[in-house]
Parts: structure tokens; sequence; C-alpha cells
């Protein structure tokens, strides 16, 4: 009983850690901020693409931690849509993703 409850505890902070970086990179990327922190840098790149970029690079992580949510969070004697909301962040954070590379996959086919 007590390493079930272990678990879920680990979990439930992992998906904490998840949604707090989920936040900070957002606010990042949708600020739009043209400032480049280290310009001497290999790839040099305005803070809203550093956002983008680590959003996309999260995204893996961050379905894992919703599916660890999904099946140690949540009992499966309650509805299923209340557990799929361990989801929600996830998808946010995909459709930020999809935000991020379509104008460039976009401008990359139309030429």
């Amino acid at each position: 009983m007590h390493e079930k409850k272990g678990r879920a505890v680990c979990v439930i902070l992992l998906n904490l850690l998840a949604l707090g970086c989920l936040i900070w990179f957002a606010v990042m990327y949708l600020s739009h901020d043209s400032y480049v922190p280290n310009p001497d840098a290999m790839l040099p790149m305005a803070k809203w693409e550093g956002g983008g970029m680590a959003l996309t690079l999260g995204l893996v992580p961050m379905l894992i931690a919703n599916t660890l949510g999904y099946r140690y969070i949540l009992r499966e004697d309650k509805p299923l849509w209340q557990r799929l909301l361990p989801y929600l962040m996830g998808l946010f954070e995909l459709v930020l993703v999809i935000s991020y590379w379509a104008p460039a996959i976009i401008e990359t086919v139309t030429e």
C-alpha cells in the first residue's frame, strides 16, 4: 500500500515539474521576445525560438509524464474523461509545438 502511494506522489511531483517547465517555456515562446541572450553562441537564438525549441524537445518527456499520471494517479473506477485530464498539458504543448514548426514547414512546402 505504501509503495503505491509513494509511486503516486512521485508521479504527481513529476507532473507538477512538467507543468512548471511548460509554463516557463510557453511564456518564453508566446512572448515572442526577439532578444538574443547569447549572440556569440554557435547557434544564437532569440528567446522565443529557444522557448519553442525547448517545448519541442520536451514534448516526449511530457507525454511520458502524462501517461504515468494516467496509469498511477487516477483509479480505474473514475470516468474516462477524468482519467484523461493529465493529457491536457501534453495537448497544450503539442499545439504550441505545431504553431512553432508550422510556419517554417508551410514556407518550405510552398517554395
